[in-house]
């Protein structure tokens, strides 16, 4: 792998395919609801015990105005983020996983200025992969640091 290669693990969200890098990845869990926490924003599903450490869920489909159903393909996909002593683990609900791929970041695409359920601010780069069929796909690389210091990490504190 070149030094701009990356692995990222890809995810599905309603129709379209999402990835965040795989170093963030912890561990992938199947979906069982989190007990709740007053007083947080509609996509904070609520906390998880993970080997006695509450961990905070956000539903990613509630954050991105998505439907979202529970099925037997629902997982939470354990992340941390942060470096020594501020360390942050999080979990992030999505509707299934995918498969780990490695994308080269110089090759990413811009997110075109339109409209979308996904603030711009949040996306590393857009770039496609072939499905079964040999038709292109589009992915979306999620910038998960922005993501989690913008939405949570200022109102739910340090949990680890």
């Amino acid at each position: 792998m070149s030094r701009n290669q990356q692995e990222f693990l890809t995810f599905m969200l309603g129709p379209e395919q999402y990835a965040i890098n795989i170093l963030c990845v912890q561990e992938i869990r199947g979906w069982h609801e989190p007990d709740p926490l007053p007083n947080v924003p509609d996509y904070v599903r609520g906390v998880i015990d993970l080997r006695g450490t509450l961990v905070p869920v956000i539903d990613l489909r509630t954050k991105f105005k998505l439907d979202a159903s529970f099925t037997v393909t629902t997982v939470v996909i354990v992340v941390q983020m942060g470096q020594g002593d501020d360390v942050r683990t999080l979990g992030l609900v999505v509707d299934a996983v995918s498969d780990v791929k490695t994308f080269d970041t110089e090759n990413l695409q811009p997110a075109p200025d339109i409209s979308s359920n996904v603030d711009q601010q949040y996306i590393l780069g857009l770039t496609s992969i072939k499905d079964q069929q040999d038709k292109a796909k589009m992915v979306i690389l999620l910038n998960l640091e922005k993501l989690i210091a913008e939405s949570l990490l200022n109102q739910l504190g340090r949990t680890a």
